[in-house]
């Protein structure tokens, strides 16, 4: 089963390190399978584990097998009010440092939205929004970028461009651009482009009726960007911060269009903390944070010490919460839950460290698939690979899907 989780933090000697499955893992794999929990238990003598929550859950039953639960404060209620440790942060609280470089002092758009043509991250509501702003005579210049499969699952909506079409006139389209983009979903931007776009646009909307801890209007925060949104899209954003400049609240879908007039005429003042409201979604800030508490939930919990290695940030905006279920492109990972284990288990800490480091330690841990009992043995570590050369294991049929999908990574990542 090509399922993985988010290797967060190496071991080194007898301290422990971390890694954090999802939810969809949880669900879809260990619940179903003896023999992967049974795996997940040895790796708890090497490593906390910990359970990344994808989605809100308010019928949650704490399994002892996870360390730890990552979700916010609100997203989880256990049905046997049974005492849990949780961490108040997740994948959203990891923002690159790329969404928090300066905005422009002219922005081009007056109003981002950002999100997969599913059907929770509330499309319609945006259509109809931005309709009535139209109909109002507020000829705003909107920019929807929006990736999409090959078959997409709208309610209402058949197809998605002749929806859109259809909805507003030739002259409309020149201020409002629907940006649908059919490769490597579901991220077919590299992060840096689409900070381009944040940048360049005044205020961030995010439509959706019940999603909470999302990514989309992080990089937002995380960039000093004002959102509309509701009360579940704020839910990952301190309470001090419920009001302008850094959110414009509605309740109904209803009053989206007078929230983001309200937004556009807002004239800011010195007194707004953006640097406060940043930081909540800083990776940096973050990981400092999670390290302190990982120590925390270990020592409390007679777990022992954790490592003294720091916690690299790199990707962990999309690394934490990667659907590895059935996931495709970059957000999917070639090699099974329990290989992924026991080369966590048997490698040495030095080549943790090292993989932890690379653009995508889950990938680089999966070059040495394979030869984990040479390594347990104090075996020299195989090199990864160099100029599109694979190795042995690589060529096996167990290591070529992932030879090949980290090659097509590697090659779009020297093109940027």
């Amino acid at each position: 089963m090509k399922r993985m989780a988010c290797f967060l933090k190496a071991p080194e000697g007898d301290s422990k390190g971390c890694v954090v499955f999802t939810t969809p893992e949880r669900d879809n794999v260990v619940r179903s399978s003896a023999g992967t929990r049974a795996t997940l238990e040895r790796l708890k003598k090497r490593y906390l584990v910990g359970l990344h929550h994808n989605w809100h859950d308010y019928s949650f039953r704490y399994d002892p097998l996870f360390d730890f639960s990552m979700a916010g404060d609100g997203d989880l209620i256990e049905v046997n009010n049974a005492p849990f440790a949780r961490i108040p942060l997740d994948a959203c609280n990891f923002s690159p440092d790329c969404f928090l470089q300066p905005r422009a002092t002219e922005p081009f758009w007056d109003i981002l939205y950002v999100a997969r043509a599913v059907a929770f991250k509330g499309i319609p509501e945006l259509f109809a929004t931005v309709r009535a702003l139209y109909d109002t005579g507020h000829m705003y210049r909107v920019l929807f970028i929006c990736p999409t499969q090959k078959k997409t699952e709208l309610p209402g909506i058949a197809n998605l461009r002749e929806h859109f079409e259809a909805m507003f006139s030739p002259r409309e389209r020149q201020l409002f651009t629907l940006l649908t983009l059919d490769w490597d979903y579901p991220f077919p931007l590299d992060l840096h482009t689409l900070a381009f776009f944040y940048r360049n646009s005044r205020i961030f909307l995010h439509p959706a009726p019940e999603e909470r801890r999302c990514r989309t209007a992080a990089y937002a925060w995380a960039g000093g960007m004002p959102v509309v949104a509701n009360e579940h899209v704020a839910s990952i954003l301190p309470a001090d911060f419920h009001k302008p400049p850094y959110l414009f609240k509605y309740e109904n879908s209803s009053d989206i269009p007078y929230a983001v007039i309200s937004a556009l005429n807002y004239v800011e003042t010195s007194n707004s903390d953006w640097s406060a409201v940043s930081g909540e979604f800083s990776g940096i800030t973050s990981a400092a944070k999670v390290d302190a508490m990982l120590a925390k939930i270990a020592a409390v919990s007679g777990r022992g010490r954790m490592s003294s290695h720091a916690i690299v940030t790199t990707g962990l905006d999309i690394r934490l919460g990667r659907h590895h279920l059935l996931a495709v492109g970059g957000n999917r990972i070639g090699y099974s839950i329990e290989e992924f284990c026991n080369v966590l288990m048997n490698s040495s800490d030095d080549i943790l460290v090292k993989c932890l480091h690379e653009a995508d330690p889950e990938i680089a841990l999966g070059h040495y698939v394979g030869v984990n009992s040479e390594i347990a043995k104090g075996g020299s570590a195989r090199q990864l690979p160099r100029d599109g050369q694979a190795t042995e294991p690589q060529r096996s049929s167990g290591g070529r899907a992932l030879w090949t999908a980290s090659r097509r990574w590697l090659e779009a990542k020297r093109k940027r």
